[in-house]
């Protein structure tokens, strides 16, 4: 299996020393693939975390504020360096963005996100819904769609303030050739029988085993024998 997928963050304390969104940001070049619309709440950590990963990957942060029951949420599209104001109507007819991305990635439960992008953000596009607002659990339910490399992996836990876990250790330890050629399983091979070769030998069961009644006491059994 790819490495990528037994890397684990789990959280360590509160996170630190966050300053504007995509300040120090990993300078590292952006893979060569679609477009990823990634969606959080207002809140800082959420929008900064969405700029880390639009400095890894090609993506577009939609940010909005409101609870569930907003029925005009305000909604925000980073773009060209600033974040515009997005209407609406401009997110149903999805005219913030030059092409609808195939990804789209949700964060927050169903206390967090209007009720507007619960209903829209899946059209055409296969999302990725995270309820949950734990860096650490929304890095590690990224990772199926951006596939982070080693060194990502490790930039994102020193960014969080999270401990990277490698969880295939083990499976990685286990070395076969430290196993004994005389536990090794018996490699199973068959035999083609010839013309003229002589029958092959019959296992057969002691006259006493065959002979005894049901229910009585079986003597002590002998050893199968070669006929």
């Amino acid at each position: 299996m790819v490495r990528h997928a037994y890397r684990v963050l789990s959280c360590l304390g509160l996170c630190i020393g966050m300053g504007l969104a995509g300040s120090v940001a990993l300078a590292m070049p952006k893979h060569a693939q679609e477009t990823t619309l990634v969606i959080v709440p207002a809140r800082s950590r959420m929008v900064q975390l969405a700029m880390d990963l639009a400095n890894m990957r090609p993506v577009v942060v939609l940010s909005c504020r409101g609870n569930v029951r907003a029925a005009d949420p305000l909604l925000f599209v980073w773009t060209k360096g600033a974040w515009q104001y997005v209407s609406p109507d401009d997110f149903r007819e999805r005219r913030f963005v030059s092409e609808w991305p195939r990804q789209v990635i949700v964060i927050g439960d169903d206390h967090t996100l209007p009720a507007l992008l619960e209903d829209e953000s899946a059209w055409g596009a296969d999302v990725t819904r995270l309820k949950t607002l734990s860096l650490s659990d929304l890095i590690n339910g990224m990772d199926p769609v951006f596939h982070f490399t080693d060194r990502e992996w490790k930039w994102l836990a020193r960014r969080y303030d999270l401990n990277l876990t490698d969880i295939n250790t083990p499976r990685r330890e286990f070395n076969p050739y430290d196993i004994p050629r005389s536990k090794l399983p018996l490699e199973t091979k068959e035999f083609k029988q010839q013309k003229g070769d002589a029958p092959p030998a019959v296992l057969i069961e002691s006259p006493a085993e065959v002979s005894a009644p049901a229910g009585a006491a079986t003597p002590k059994a002998k050893a199968p024998s070669l006929k």
